[in-house]
């Protein structure tokens, strides 16, 4: 895997010819054409005629001049240099590839490597042979100088017993041995110039790799041609294949693409720009738009995704952010966004602005004029619009009652039935819901009438979820804001860990609260033309795991955003969170992962980004950006928070957001969210103007919904678990699982147990 070797076309091998004969001049401007099939010795001379090599005796340097081509008359000095001995690297816990140590020189490294695999009995032999070197000399000082012996024949003796081991243990990497030369050329137009070159590459791999100035630098030279025989056996190396695959030459810290916005730096060995359109996927490559950033407190993950919004939102895109905690409407009051940027306090909104039925967009026609049969596909989704209106306003009341009460399979039942009474339509309310409970007339009537009045007991907290009258729409008027900033400050919500039976009323309807926020942010996806680029960031994700809809809502952001063009990130202090979704890592495009601390969670944060676990990467994670002896520090840690990104490309490397430059300051002040940092200006209050559809239309006119289809709807409600049999499955298995203690796991099979915890409880699965 370091090495990724296989056998070069004739194009390369030419290259490699013109450059192994042509050591440290530039690059040929054009390369001639050169025949696919066998070489003769004769045709060799093309490349060997390009250059001379010169070199006086014993002298540290070799000059190489240019004869044919667009080299011709150019000199260059060259210093050619080999790899000594190394010892303590970790690699990747601690040391990065040795091969690109050399990246950090400004100019460039010519590498050369010579590598032989050795057969399983040569090294057998040697072995032997040194461990009773070893024991010779032990005996020498034991029995004929009574001494100790030195601690280094100890430690010799150790190393080989463990290279025996690994090459008996099995068939690994390990077993397979290999030696090999490493020589590296760095050139100068003086020689002065090439020597301070090489004192620079010197120092970059001190104190761990020795590299060597050899004499003979003509015949060193010479061997970065193909073909040409090692000119000294000396500083030969030895070690396994692991330890050759660790160099990892052909590795590179791109990441990212050429075309975004520009997020900062690798900070690796190689230091290079890190930009990144979070459209890219959707556009080019036909693949999902679901970003998760993890983080732990002080990570970064506001400062991240503030700038990604900041920067995409100048270049043109329309976002919509949940933030239950509040500071990221700062963004609204930049003054280059003010008057396209927009914050509602979704607590002090107008009463209805969380009515499940309204927060899920009505599909409109003209999005599906590209389909085969457009008025079939308006048809279908209307009818799973409808659908997934029901099944949220279950979940919600399911949630909010309480725990003894929404446990019990004849709860479930009365609601479902008065939900479908009530239908799907855009324009009905909970309210709806509970006068139909009242009017059951099952033979569960009076346990309906139990399940209403608790409702009716919760409706005055209940009021952003159902309006004071129908002509009190909040979503009357309309807007084209480009930016909407959705917060919920003061909700209560209830600690991590904590299972469902443990929450109280306030805490249960916080989190129906934040979930019908998440829904709104999806809202806006669908009231603007597919073609244009929209986003969504729903900041604190953790209630997707908590909530039955929460899996509904990802599949639907999964589904719908290369579709419509959507960006959705997602973040969480937690990568537990994300991972009890049953196949959200398989959904996701690209991932930021920042500090942590806690092993489990560093664990689950490489399977986010799909990277071995066990093999030492947790190491990298929980030390990225930390300074040391900075936790006892009394000064605040203002460095440029780093992530390791995965850019859904096959991209995976450590970078560093940076967002300096004068120009950007007022925005770092903005997302500056440590309390007490900088002391802003009390923002003006604009939370009492009606929350807007985000269309462009100059009104905002529901479609007619069409006739409903029976098969479209039933199929909607085996897609949602909306039948009565999967609503008894659900209550039987949960209660089931509660008899058999609240310490165990149970199989997640229904998408409703998505939100178990493994410290205990059922987590928000009441529904």
């Amino acid at each position: 895997p370091g090495l990724e070797g296989r056998p070069a076309t004739a194009a390369e091998m030419s290259w490699l010819m013109h450059r192994s004969c042509a050591l440290g001049l530039p690059a040929p401007r054009s390369m001639p054409a050169v025949p696919g099939t066998s070489w003769e010795p004769e045709d060799l001379a093309s490349f060997t005629d390009a250059a001379d090599f010169y070199a006086e005796p014993y002298a540290p340097t070799l000059t190489v001049r240019g004869r044919t081509g667009s080299n011709a008359g150019v000199s260059s000095h060259v210093v050619v240099l080999t790899v000594g001995q190394m010892h303590g690297l970790q690699i990747p816990e601690v040391d990065d590839p040795w091969v690109q140590h050399a990246d950090r020189l400004p100019v460039p490294v010519e590498w050369s490597a010579r590598i032989y695999v050795r057969r399983p009995e040569e090294v057998a032999g040697e072995l032997g042979r040194q461990m009773n070197k070893v024991r010779s000399q032990v005996k020498h000082y034991t029995e004929e100088h009574e001494l100790e012996p030195p601690q280094s024949l100890a430690r010799q003796a150790s190393r080989v017993l463990e290279i025996d081991d690994e090459m008996t243990s099995g068939f690994t990497a390990l077993a397979t041995r290999v030696y090999s030369w490493w020589r590296l050329a760095v050139s100068g137009q003086t020689e002065r110039e090439a020597l301070r070159y090489a004192q620079q590459l010197l120092e970059l791999y001190k104190p761990k790799i020795a590299i060597e100035h050899p004499e003979a630098q003509y015949a060193l030279a010479r061997e970065f041609i193909p073909g040409e025989p090692i000119a000294s056996s000396a500083y030969k190396r030895r070690g396994s294949v692991v330890w050759a695959a660790a160099a990892v030459p052909t590795a590179t810290a791109e990441v990212g693409d050429r075309r975004g916005i520009l997020l900062g730096e690798t900070c690796t060995a190689t230091r290079r720009p890190v930009a990144w359109d979070p459209w890219m996927a959707q556009e080019v490559r036909d693949g999902s738009g679901l970003t998760a950033m993890v983080a732990g407190l002080g990570g970064g993950k506001s400062f991240l995704g503030g700038g990604i919004v900041y920067k995409t939102l100048r270049s043109g895109a329309h976002w919509t952010i949940l933030d239950p905690s509040g500071p990221l409407s700062a963004l609204c009051d930049l003054p280059e966004l003010r008057p396209f940027a927009r914050p509602i306090n979704l607590l002090n909104a107008q009463p209805g602005i969380l009515n499940p039925y309204r927060v899920v967009a009505e599909p409109q026609l003209e999005h599906f004029m590209d389909e085969e049969d457009p008025e079939r596909a308006w048809r279908r989704e209307c009818a799973l619009a409808g659908a997934t209106r029901r099944r949220l306003v279950l979940d919600v009341l399911t949630g909010v009652l309480p725990y003894e009460v929404a446990r019990l399979p004849q709860t479930r039942i009365v609601l479902l039935r008065a939900v479908r009474a009530v239908g799907g339509r855009y324009d009905a309310n909970p309210g709806q819901v509970i006068d139909a409970l009242r009017r059951d007339a099952s033979e569960h009537h009076d346990h309906a009438v139990v399940v209403a009045d608790f409702l009716d007991e919760l409706r005055e907290r209940m009021t952003l979820l159902i309006p004071e009258s129908d002509d009190d729409d909040p979503y009357s008027g309309a807007r084209d804001d480009r930016l909407t900033v959705l917060t919920m400050a003061g909700l209560t919500l209830p600690k991590d860990g904590v299972g469902r039976e443990h929450w109280t009323d306030a805490e249960a309807l916080g989190v129906e609260m934040l979930n019908l926020a998440a829904w709104l942010t999806q809202r806006s996806v669908y009231e603007r033309p597919k073609e244009e680029r929209k986003g969504v960031w729903i900041d604190e994700a953790f209630f997707l795991s908590e909530v039955p809809t929460g899996r509904v809502l990802m599949n639907r952001f999964a589904r719908d955003s290369r579709k419509w063009n959507v960006r959705v990130l997602l973040s969480s202090q937690v990568p537990a969170d994300f991972l009890r979704i049953q196949g959200f890592v398989s959904l996701l495009d690209s991932v930021f992962v920042g500090r942590l601390d806690d092993e489990e969670v560093q664990a689950d944060a490489l399977r986010l980004l799909k990277v071995p676990v066990g093999v030492g990467y947790e190491q990298v994670i929980a030390a990225l950006g930390r300074r040391p002896g900075a936790a006892r520090s009394t000064e605040r840690d203002r460095e440029p928070r780093q992530f390791i990104f995965n850019d859904g490309a096959g991209g995976i490397e450590r970078i560093r957001v940076d967002f300096s430059g004068p120009h950007l300051d007022h925005l770092r002040a903005a997302l500056d969210t440590t309390p007490g940092a900088m002391p802003r200006a009390a923002a003006p209050v604009r939370e009492d103007q009606p929350p807007a559809e985000q269309g462009t239309q100059a009104a905002a006119q529901q479609p007619a919904p069409p006739v409903a289809d029976e098969d479209f709807e039933r199929a909607a409600e085996r897609e949602l678990g909306l039948s009565e049999d999967a609503i008894q499955v659900e209550a039987v298995a949960e209660n089931g699982a509660v008899r058999a203690g609240q310490g165990e796991a149970r199989p997640e099979q229904a998408h409703a147990k998505v939100g178990r915890t493994e410290s205990g409880g059922p987590g928000r699965d009441a529904a």
